[in-house]
């Protein structure tokens, strides 16, 4: 009784330390669950109900805050590696400060001080929307939802379903129904370690070309090492074995344009012969406004244009109101076929938001196909992030995921 008593008195303090070990705990989550192990990101489900019990509005968004600091420490680093000595040493930590506040606005808009079990039945849906839909959701990763591949594997949309009546359970139940849910929790974590991962059917090619930014604007510094790097990749891919399907890390190739389709053309054609396919990352021009597509080519025996991206990175590549950069896609379905198997594209960045997943997923594609180029990254904890999102959606839908990676 003594220690209830402690317990209330310190949540009816919001200024004290009830309040403060919330925000603390939504930091430990978002730090915890967001890394290179598939068994944490369960706990980014937790974030719902830190929020529901946090003492005041301001505690509310200040732990969804700290949540979402904790998930993207890799940015700052990242950010310095991606745009150089010559930006503003504050920029990353800008970034890293603006989009995490960004995140946590619907979190604290959508607190009551009033929680009912019918209130968070329509506060929580919203929050999690919001997070992960445009306009916000440009910025929305790190989103609970993702926990659904960890909690309920292969359960496809019913597991985000659960999740969702999981995470509401969390915010509502009182007394000893907290206790119920607690071990619900716990054995819908068991689940995981019960179903294995799926086979992937095709082949991934990992990279290591390091010290390029593969910015198509760069001019001729950049095209020099663009011909090093796919007389490489030419000479791998002509060696593959027949009938597979090889997919390559996003970018490498550089433009794809009349001059690199035929540096490829010998290789396409001893692919074709063999009945394989390599997949290729690469940009094509739109315009003469320098604006490109970031792209997945196919070349070899189902050769062609296969995916542009429907979400490229906001600012360093999608500039909205620039003459350069790269398009967005937005209504792509981002669903491609390749040798008669539907499959979902996820390039890079879009790897770590949850609509252009699910809208690729609802078209129930036999594979996803997720290239990136993180060697800007590399040192932080961002690729690693990449690798559990795409295995968890692999899990939730019981997929096959070909995550090819250039570091």
């Amino acid at each position: 009784m003594t220690t209830a008593l402690r317990l209330y008195y310190l949540r009816t303090k919001p200024s004290d330390v009830y309040g403060l070990l919330v925000i603390a705990l939504a930091g430990a989550v978002g730090v915890a669950a967001w890394g290179d192990y598939l068994t944490p990101l369960a706990f980014s489900a937790l974030l719902p109900l830190l929020w529901a019990e946090a003492p005041s509005r301001l505690i509310a968004g200040l732990a969804a805050f700290a949540y979402y600091l904790g998930a993207a420490r890799g940015l700052p680093a990242g950010t310095v590696i991606f745009f150089g000595p010559e930006s503003p040493s504050y920029f990353g930590v800008a970034l890293w400060l603006a989009s995490s506040a960004l995140l946590a606005a619907p979190w604290a808009a959508l607190w009551t001080d009033q929680p009912t079990p019918r209130g968070f039945a329509w506060r929580l849906p919203l929050a999690l929307a919001l997070v992960a839909l445009p306009p916000i959701g440009l910025v929305g990763w790190a989103n609970p939802l993702t926990a659904a591949g960890v909690l309920f594997p292969a359960w496809g949309w019913f597991g985000l379903l659960a999740l969702l009546a999981l995470m509401w359970a969390m915010c509502a139940a009182e007394g000893l129904w907290r206790g119920v849910v607690a071990a619900l929790f716990v054995a819908a974590l068991g689940l995981q370690a019960t179903h294995g991962e799926p086979r992937a059917y095709w082949t991934a090619i990992n990279t290591n070309f390091s010290g390029s930014r593969f910015n198509p604007l760069e001019g001729p510094q950049y095209f020099m090492r663009a011909y090093e790097i796919n007389t490489q990749l030419i000479a791998h891919a002509t060696a593959l074995p027949p009938r597979i399907v090889a997919v390559y890390p996003e970018s490498l190739v550089g433009y794809w344009n009349s001059t690199t389709a035929d540096l490829w053309q010998g290789a396409s054609d001893t692919l074709a012969r063999k009945g394989s396919t390599a997949l290729l990352g690469g940009f094509l021009n739109t315009d003469a406004k320098r604006i490109y597509d970031n792209a997945i080519i196919a070349v070899g025996a189902d050769a062609g244009v296969k995916y542009r991206q429907r979400v490229p990175v906001p600012i360093s590549m999608w500039r909205p109101f620039a003459t350069e950069g790269a398009r967005a896609h937005w209504f792509d379905t981002g669903i491609f076929t390749v040798q008669g198997r539907p499959v979902a594209g996820l390039i890079c960045y879009e790897q770590l938001l949850v609509w252009p997943a699910l809208v690729s997923l609802a078209h129930k594609p036999q594979a996803i196909v997720a290239p990136a180029n993180a060697w800007w990254s590399k040192t932080t904890s961002i690729p690693g992030i990449q690798r559990t999102v795409l295995r968890a959606w692999a899990r939730l839908f019981d997929i096959p995921v070909i995550a090819a990676f250039n570091q």
